[in-house]
């Protein structure tokens, strides 16, 4: 009797210990945005509206308006790659709200009560990316710098990770640099790489310059590692890299950002980046040491408009540089409505019609261009890149790996289904750079 007693208050105890934390499980404030999705998946109720409101207050309470949707959405990351992604916006109490995206999709937002507060919180795989805007009763609201977001994650190959026993090469953060001719005004940082191989009574070295230096010599899958493995590995030559970031124009106002002159430099199709670099920073270069003076020896690397900018060069500066590898190429319109020829007038000034040239043009210009220029490309892009009002920027990059094969160039374009982010593009460099100073490679 006594054994029975003790085992139904064990019981009894256990249940209630279930129950307590059944109980406290339902009740407890959201931690996250998975929490989040699951309340607002779950049948709704007064008390899970309110677990949702008081999440997302809190973690926009310095935003002093939500009602423009240029506010940045909250993102989570999980192990898998992907993550989820939440939406907040303020409008009035039943109103109709969705976040319509490219690719057709959109998702209805859920009204928090009559606060008139929405939320929304999606799951997404990795690779994918969303370029968003807020409807607020059929009128969808202008773009923020914000609105866009994505989940891609990479594997490292092995030259990109620090090999045991492989020589290091120096990495020298150089002196800012001051423009005096062709961007004057404009200051920049910028980092000279020597690999340990490097010697003065040997064979000259190649020359690599990678635009937007700073984040390709720093962080993950730092390029002066990749240097090293391959050139001990002796896969690539000996070579000099210059990482040069863009200008930037000081203000004169104390604890104010200077200027970015990064457009200006990269978007603007000339030969006048090619020709700064050739006639004010690649001296300081050269005067220090032995750099091979051959065009096809020399190759610039970049991202994004970063990436078009390394065609530009060489497309206006063969006699400069004749390798090129673009990282997700902003092959874009950047043009202005206003910037195109006027019908009225009817007309077009032949000393004009340069300057209306943009990256968007490069592919009708290759595919016109007899004969070909001595140029090797390698291009990357995902598509899941940028859909805005300058373009498809995957479709673009596509017509330019079409416009150089029916040309006859040789080159290289590597597809994904990465975003607009120099990710995939670094993860893809070690076999870049391979193929870039060899005849072939393996799988073109």
């Amino acid at each position: 009797m006594r054994f029975s007693v003790c085992r139904s208050t064990v019981q009894t105890a256990s249940l209630a210990v279930i129950l307590l934390f059944f109980i406290s499980s339902v009740s407890a404030a959201p931690q996250n945005l998975e929490d989040v999705s699951k309340l607002l998946k779950s049948p709704a109720s007064q008390a899970n509206q309110k677990q949702v409101l008081d999440y997302f207050l809190k973690r926009y309470q310095k935003e002093k308006d939500l009602t423009q949707g240029n506010h940045r959405h909250l993102i989570q990351k999980t192990d898998d790659g992907g993550g989820y992604a939440g939406w907040f916006l303020k409008a009035k109490p039943g109103d109709d709200i969705i976040i319509f995206a490219e690719k057709d999709r959109q998702w209805p937002m859920i009204e928090l009560g009559d606060s008139g507060y929405f939320a929304r919180v999606e799951r997404f795989p990795n690779f994918s990316s969303v370029h968003y805007r807020y409807s607020v009763n059929g009128r969808r609201l202008p773009a923020g710098r914000f609105s866009r977001f994505g989940f891609e994650s990479y594997d490292w190959k092995p030259e990109s990770i620090r090999q045991e026993g492989v020589p290091q090469g120096k990495l020298t953060q150089m002196p800012v640099f001051k423009s005096t001719k062709q961007y004057p005004g404009t200051v920049r940082d910028w980092w000279v790489y020597v690999p340990a191989q490097y010697s003065e009574t040997g064979d000259p070295a190649k020359l690599i310059v990678f635009t937007d230096g700073g984040g390709y010599c720093h962080g993950d899958g730092n390029a002066t590692i990749v240097l090293d493995n391959l050139i001990h590995a002796k896969k690539i030559p000996v070579s000099i890299a210059v990482f040069i970031n863009p200008g930037v124009i000081p203000t004169k106002t104390k604890g104010k950002p200077g200027i970015r002159n990064r457009s200006n430099e990269y978007d603007t199709c000339t030969a006048q980046y090619a020709t700064f670099l050739d006639e004010e920073m690649l001296p300081v270069v050269r005067k220090q040491y032995r750099i091979s003076e051959k065009p096809e020896d020399h190759l610039i690397c970049g991202a994004s408009s970063g990436g078009s900018c390394a065609f530009t060069a060489a497309w206006h500066r063969t006699d400069l540089f004749q390798k090129v590898i673009s990282f997700v190429g902003s092959f874009c319109d950047f043009r202005g409505i206003n910037d195109y020829p006027s019908r009225k007038e009817n007309t077009i000034p032949l000393d004009q019609f340069g300057p209306w040239k943009t990256a968007h043009d490069y592919p009708g210009l290759i595919r016109k261009l007899d004969p070909p220029k001595p140029i090797k490309v390698f291009l990357q892009d995902g598509d899941n890149d940028l859909d805005n009002k300058l373009g498809n920027w995957f479709l673009n990059n596509e017509r330019m790996a079409a416009a150089l094969a029916y040309s006859g160039y040789d080159f290289w374009f590597v597809t994904g289904h990465g975003m607009h982010s120099s990710r995939h593009g670094k993860a893809v460099l070690p076999e870049a750079l391979v193929w870039i100073w060899n005849a072939k490679a393996d799988g073109k």
